[in-house]
This record gives C-alpha cells, structure tokens and sequence, in this order.
C-alpha cells in the first residue's frame, strides 16, 4: 500500500499502471470519496489538485509511474518522514482520535519513515 498523500503545490497527477494490479482511492478536498476502483496494467488515471490518492496492490504487486504537471512537485503523506501527524502536537492527535495519551504516543510511533507499506509476512500452516 501506498500511503495516502497528495500534492500540496496544486499539481495534477496522471497515473499509468504498468503492470499488476489493486485498488485506487482517491478523496476530495470535502473529505468524500471521489473514487474507489479496482485496476490493471493498462489503467490510466488522474488525480485532480488537492486530492488525495492511495494505491494498494493485490498479492501480484502493482507498478506504476506517474506525471505531474509542475516542475517541481512539493507531496505529502500521511505517513512516512514527511507526515503530516508529526507537525501536529500531541494534544490535536488526542482530541482528534478521542485517545488516551499512551494510544497517542503509539499511534505517532509507528509509521514514521515508511510511505509504502507491506502486509506482514503470512505464518506456514
């Protein structure tokens, strides 16, 4: 999975899936899902300004590439080293999650650095 983010520099996102497929979201400014599809190599798609757009392969992964239309693209994700949740303080994430102190201190521990996600390796039965 591919960390939720969007591109904070108002650029549009083409997205062409190579090969591979998964599922494709993408939220609005309003917060609403604007779509929610599965995809395959050959899918293009775009992501308009300010969306935010998560992709998240099947077991036979996904490759994609993707072409913004600004020279300099500025992204953020909602995971990883340029998260959001760290430029918020500890009492917004508490509020906000209706949480306990020490669910707030776990919940900002992990995912730090990571913007691609992989499941946990299955146990051999």
């Amino acid at each position: 999975m591919c960390s939720p983010g969007f591109s904070c520099d108002s650029a549009f996102q083409v997205t062409y899936l190579v090969r591979g497929s998964g599922r494709v979201q993408v939220v609005g400014v309003d917060g609403k899902r604007v779509l929610e599809t599965k995809v395959q190599g050959g899918c293009l798609f775009i992501v308009p300004r300010f969306f935010v757009v998560s992709k998240i392969a099947d077991a036979e992964g996904m490759e994609w590439f993707s072409i913004i239309t600004t020279p300099n693209p500025v992204f953020t994700h909602l995971a990883g080293r340029t998260s959001v949740w760290k430029a918020m303080s500890a009492e917004v994430l508490q509020a906000s999650f209706d949480t306990t102190p020490d669910m707030e201190k776990l919940f900002r521990s992990k995912r730090t650095s990571d913007e691609i996600f992989f499941p946990p390796p299955s146990s051999a039965s």
